[in-house]
């Protein structure tokens, strides 16, 4: 049975194995944004959402399946192996380390557009956290200009929509979730009014991560 002694066991296999693996370039990434991610979820009060965080992060490299809590360890190396034959080993920590901001933004709806907030706080309320590795991605999404305003309300009143369906239908609560809804949406905002990257003016990098 998962108890809480496993699950800080898993993170702290994480921590471990990018650890053992620093080089010199490594060792700078590691400082600036894992040391970082850890920092903000101290200061956040609660070091543990460290565990839900990262099954979230890796539902999202899985595409959409959720991993079982005593292998996230395992799942993360073999993420972790596999991307880095394709992304600098620091590219990939900085991702990691930009999706605990957005998981933290969600947990606390630390938003501070209010209309944006409102939406959070809505989807908080009704307890769906299984709906943050999808809002993460679209909160990446609207980060980089992808998305506007705008299309990012349309996005969130549709979860919410989505999630008041599902509570009405007590029998399809489990096995109804979001894996599926998430190419709905996309289907939807590109028929709607989609707009490409290159029109949207993107933020500075100084605002990145500010929403």
């Amino acid at each position: 049975m998962t108890n809480d002694y496993t699950k800080k066991c898993e993170i702290t296999k994480i921590r471990e194995f990018i650890y053992e693996g620093l080089n010199e370039a490594l060792f700078e990434a590691f400082g600036t944004y894992w040391i970082a991610m850890e920092s903000n979820f101290l200061n956040a009060g609660d070091i543990s959402l460290m565990n839900r965080f990262f099954c979230d992060f890796l539902t999202i490299q899985n595409n959409g399946i959720v991993p079982a809590e005593e292998n996230i360890a395992n799942n993360f190396i073999s993420y972790f192996n596999k991307a880095s034959r394709f992304q600098k080993k620091e590219i990939i920590l900085r991702n990691i380390y930009r999706y605990s901001v957005y998981f933290l933004k969600l947990e606390f709806s630390n938003i501070s557009d209010p209309q944006i907030r409102e939406k959070i706080e809505e989807i908080n309320t009704f307890g769906a956290k299984d709906a943050y590795p999808f809002l993460m991605e679209v909160l990446e999404d609207y980060d980089y200009a992808h998305i506007n305003k705008n299309m990012l309300l349309d996005i969130l009143n549709t979860v919410i929509g989505f999630i008041e369906d599902r509570n009405s239908l007590e029998s399809l609560q489990k096995s109804v979730s979001f894996a599926g809804l998430s190419s709905e949406i996309n289907k939807m905002m590109v028929l709607k009014d989609y707009v490409p990257k290159f029109v949207v003016e993107e933020r500075s990098s100084e605002e990145k991560f500010a929403i």
